[in-house]
C-alpha cells in the first residue's frame, strides 16, 4: 500500500486509515458484550439476569492479571517484526474462536459455557487491544497529531458499532419476515459471530502488513527486563506518583462505571420503561451515527480548547441532555406515549454528538502522559501504561454490570414479563440515567484539573529528544 508523503511530524491519510480500521471488528465484538449479551442470554436463552451480571463481572476480573502482563511483555518484546505485532497476531485466532462460541452457542448452553466463552474473548481482546493502543501512541508525538490518530480510530470504531447494530436487524428480518418482537434473536447473534470471523483476520492483515511500527525511543534497564510479579509491582509505583496519570485514572474510572451501568440496561430500559420496543435499537443506531458525525468537531476543539477542557465541555452537554430523560418518562409519557420516541430521538442526537470526545481525546491525553512517564523513568513503558489503565477501567466496567443487573433483579424486574412493578421499572431508570449522571459529574470535575497543555507537552517532547540524544552519544562513546 503506497503512502503519500506527509510533512515531517505528520502521518499520512493512508497510514491513519490502515491503523484505525482495526477497531472495526473490535467494535463488532465489543458492542454486544455491553448491550446484547444480557437480553440474549437472559431473555432468549433463559438464564437468570442477576447470574449473567455476576458472570460478566467475574470474567472481567481475569483482565486484572492478563492486561498488565501483556502490556509489560509487549514493551519488553524485541523481534524483527517489532514489539506489538507478535502479540496482535497471537490474539487474532483467539478472538475469532471465542467470538464464534459466544455468538453461536449450542442448544442448552448454560452459565459455565457463557463464562468460558467470555473469559476467552476477553483474553483475545487483551492480546490485541493493549499492544494496539500502545502502537498508536507511538506512531506520532505531536499534541494535535495524536488527536488525528485517535480520531481516525474513533471514526472506524463508530463504523464498527453501526455494523454491529445494523447487521443483526437485517439478519433477523431476513429469516423471520416482520421480525419476532424480540430485541435480540439467535439469528441476530449468529450474524455477529460470522461477521467477526470474517473481519478479524482481514483487518488484522491490513494493520500488520501496512502500518510500520516505530522503534523503541528508550531502552529498558537490565533490572527491569522481566515480567515477574515483584517487577510488575515496581512498575506500578511510578504511575501512581504521576499526577496527570492519577487524574486520567480517576476520571476514567468514574466514566467507565457510568457507561457500563448505563449500557448494561439500555435495551431493557427502552423496552420496558420507555415502551418503544425494537425502536430502541434505532436510537442506539442514531447515537453512534451522531458520534461519527461529531468526531471531527472534537478533534478540532481538542486542539483549540485543550483536550481535557473539550472532554469536560462534551460531558456537560451530554449530562444536560441525559437529565431530561426522567421528565420524558414521568412527564411526557403519561400525557401521550407517542411523545416518547421523538423526545428520546432528540436527546440521543445530542448525546451522540458529544460521545466521541472522550474516545478521541482521552486516548490522545494518555499518549501525552506516556511521554511524561518515559521522561521520568527513562524507560518506554507505553504498553504497560495503557494496559494498567485498561485493566482498572475493565474492573469498573465489570463492576457496573455486576451492580446494575443484580439491583434491577433485586427490585423484582424480570425481562420475560410483559408487566413489571413500578419499583422494578424505577430501578431500571435509576441504573440507566440517575446513577450514571452522578458518576459523569465526578468524571468531569476530575478531568478539569488535568495539567498538560500543548506548551507543556512540547517541552516534554524536547526533553525526551535531548535525553535520547544523550543516551545515543553515551552508547557511541562506550
Amino acid at each position: 500500500m503506497p503512502e503519500r508523503s506527509a510533512p515531517a511530524g505528520e502521518i499520512s491519510l493512508a497510514r491513519l486509515a490502515a491503523y484505525g480500521q482495526m477497531v472495526v471488528p473490535l467494535a463488532v465484538v465489543g458492542l454486544p458484550l455491553a448491550i446484547y449479551i444480557p437480553p440474549f442470554y437472559g431473555g432468549t436463552l433463559g438464564l437468570d439476569l442477576a447470574l449473567i451480571g455476576t458472570l460478566l463481572m467475574l470474567a472481567r476480573f481475569s483482565d486484572v492479571v492478563t492486561d498488565p502482563l501483556i502490556g509489560r511483555l509487549s514493551d519488553l518484546t524485541r523481534t524483527r517484526w517489532g514489539r506489538r505485532r507478535p502479540w496482535i497476531l497471537a490474539g487474532l485466532p483467539v478472538m475469532v474462536i471465542s467470538a464464534y462460541m459466544l455468538f453461536l452457542p449450542p442448544e442448552g448452553a448454560g452459565a459455565l459455557y457463557l463464562l468460558g466463552a467470555i473469559v476467552a474473548l476477553y483474553f483475545g481482546f487483551t492480546l490485541i487491544v493493549i499492544p494496539y493502543g500502545a502502537w498508536g501512541a507511538e506512531l506520532v508525538g505531536g499534541y494535535e497529531e495524536r488527536n488525528k490518530v485517535t480520531g481516525s480510530r474513533e471514526i472506524f470504531l463508530v463504523a464498527g458499532i453501526l455494523l454491529a447494530l445494523l447487521v443483526p436487524v437485517i439478519a433477523t428480518e431476513a429469516v423471520e419476515a416482520g421480525g419476532t418482537g424480540q430485541a435480540v434473536t439467535r439469528e441476530a447473534m449468529a450474524s455477529l459471530g460470522w461477521l467477526t470471523v470474517l473481519l478479524v483476520p482481514l483487518c488484522g492483515f491490513v494493520l500488520l502488513a501496512f502500518v510500520g511500527e516505530p522503534p523503541a525511543r528508550l531502552g529498558v534497564s537490565a533490572a527491569a527486563q522481566t515480567a515477574a510479579p515483584a517487577e510488575m509491582l515496581r512498575q506500578i509505583r511510578p504511575l501512581l506518583k504521576n499526577g496527570p496519570f492519577r487524574i486520567v485514572l480517576l476520571s476514567s474510572v468514574c466514566g467507565a462505571l457510568a457507561g457500563s451501568v448505563n449500557a448494561s440496561v439500555a435495551i431493557l430500559f427502552y423496552d420496558h420503561v420507555a415502551g418503544i420496543g425494537e425502536e430502541g435499537l434505532v436510537l442506539i443506531l442514531v447515537l453512534f451515527t451522531a458520534a461519527l458525525a461529531g468526531t471531527p468537531l472534537w478533534v478540532r476543539l481538542g486542539a483549540r480548547l485543550g483536550k481535557h477542557k473539550a472532554i469536560a465541555l462534551a460531558g456537560l452537554i451530554n449530562m444536560g441532555a441525559f437529565a431530561i430523560i426522567p421528565f420524558i418518562i414521568y412527564g411526557l409519557k403519561p400525557l401521550d406515549a407517542g411523545y416518547v420516541l421523538p423526545a428520546m430521538f432528540a436527546v440521543t442526537i445530542v448525546r451522540g454528538g458529544t460521545m466521541s470526545a472522550s474516545g478521541v481525546l482521552g486516548m490522545s491525553i494518555l499518549a501525552d502522559v506516556a511521554d511524561l512517564d518515559t521522561l521520568k523513568t527513562g524507560e518506554q513503558r507505553t504498553g504497560f501504561l495503557f494496559s494498567f489503565l485498561g485493566m482498572v477501567r475493565k474492573i469498573f466496567e465489570a463492576a457496573g454490570v455486576g451492580i446494575a443487573l443484580p439491583i434491577v433483579s433485586w427490585f423484582g424486574f424480570n425481562p420475560g414479563l410483559e408487566e413489571n412493578s413500578e419499583a422494578a421499572l424505577f430501578s431500571l431508570l435509576a441504573m440507566y440515567c440517575l446513577l450514571p449522571l452522578l458518576l459523569w459529574l465526578a468524571s468531569i470535575a476530575i478531568i478539569w484539573r488535568y495539567p498538560i497543555t500543548p506548551a507543556r507537552q512540547e517541552r516534554l517532547r524536547r526533553a525526551l529528544r535531548l535525553k535520547e540524544a544523550r543516551r545515543a552519544s553515551h552508547s557511541a562513546a562506550s
